[in-house]
């Protein structure tokens, strides 16, 4: 198929759709053509920032025939709603994280998405970061031998403010806060390194934020391969802390710190110390991070849909490979919430 310019619209305008509209504008093959919110204050400002159409109504911009692409970037809880009232409409989905909060909302989505034959395609920016890619890429060399462990510790902050008046750490729209709202960046990062998990036992739980959901959670993890896992994830570290992955194998260790190595020791190469890591970049914490690497990565996945539309492929992250993520925090929920270890899957993939 010849390669043509895509439409696109984006629904939601709230933070992260700066980095969507932002990612779209410097794709040579995409063309912002409008934004939506009910909120016609919120809608205006970003149609005139972006120098596009803006809509308060959802349903007026499904019907636009200049749209063939929309990104959901609305409350977690409504990222089916609108990505089902989009496939309906005959457009391709791409969707922020997570792709919802519930597996049945999930499924619904990609049973829409096939349907309809539209792509559907999601955002966890940081797959494509140089820094994770070259983990990634190593582990599927076998340059790390066995892998044996990889652990993910997310020690933000999130400020009162943050949840007063909103529709953050609400149980109906965020479906959960810590792990589901933003250590996701980092569990998607296990699975997609280490596949998927067998068995997990986790606690969630409120520790200083008047919130309904968890604020601090942590999980150990048996993967499906015989590796193992641990997940910390909280929004009440005093102060706030940069996020850090580890990967062992039995011929490796990988440490990142933030969006920067700080340990990279694997048999054959020269080994990397950097003691400074993490003390700056974008994934320190994607609230001051979506700039820079998270607009490049955005680019990099939304181009990725746009081939897979043109080669009648699945996108490379897909609603199966967004459902993973969740699928484990639900399964983490639940272990906390029953005091047991949970066995995964906890629903067959549609």
């Amino acid at each position: 198929m010849a390669s043509r310019l895509y439409g696109f619209g984006v629904i939601g305008c709230g933070v992260i759709s700066d980095t969507h509209c932002d990612a779209i504008s410097r794709l040579p093959r995409a063309r912002l053509v409008a934004v939506a919110d009910k909120n016609e204050q919120a809608a205006r400002s970003k149609g005139e920032q972006w120098s596009c159409e803006w809509h308060t109504d959802v349903a007026e911009l499904l019907a636009r025939d200049d749209i063939d692409v929309v990104n959901v970037v609305v409350p977690s809880g409504l990222h089916a709603k609108i990505g089902i009232q989009a496939a309906e409409a005959g457009k391709h989905v791409i969707c922020t994280k997570p792709i919802d909060i519930t597996l049945e909302a999930i499924d619904d989505l990609i049973l829409a998405c096939r349907r309809n034959g539209v792509k559907l395609g999601a955002t966890h920016q940081f797959r494509s970061y140089p820094v994770f890619k070259r983990i990634k890429n190593a582990l599927e060399d076998g340059r790390f031998g066995r892998p044996l462990y990889a652990n993910a510790f997310v020690p933000w902050y999130r400020a009162p403010e943050y949840y007063a008046g909103s529709w953050h750490g609400t149980r109906e729209l965020d479906g959960g806060g810590a792990l589901m709202n933003q250590s996701i960046h980092y569990i998607d990062l296990l699975l997609w390194m280490f596949g998927d998990v067998a068995q997990v036992a986790g606690f969630a739980d409120t520790l200083v934020h008047d919130i309904e959901v968890e604020d601090c959670a942590s999980a150990t993890l048996r993967f499906r391969s015989g590796a193992q896992g641990l997940i910390q994830g909280t929004t009440c570290t005093y102060q706030g802390k940069p996020a850090r992955l580890e990967v062992h194998g039995e011929l490796g260790n990988a440490v990142v710190l933030g969006d920067q190595i700080q340990l990279w020791e694997v048999e054959g190469d020269e080994t990397e110390w950097n003691p400074t890591a993490g003390s700056s970049g974008a994934a320190s914490d994607p609230r001051h991070g979506m700039i820079g690497l998270a607009v490049q990565a955005h680019m990099e996945q939304i181009e990725d849909l746009i081939e897979a539309i043109e080669e009648g492929r699945e996108p490379l992250l897909n609603g199966l490979e967004a459902r993973r993520a969740v699928e484990l925090i639900l399964a983490i929920y639940r272990s906390s919430a029953e005091g047991q270890v949970v066995s995964l899957p906890l629903k067959p993939a549609p």
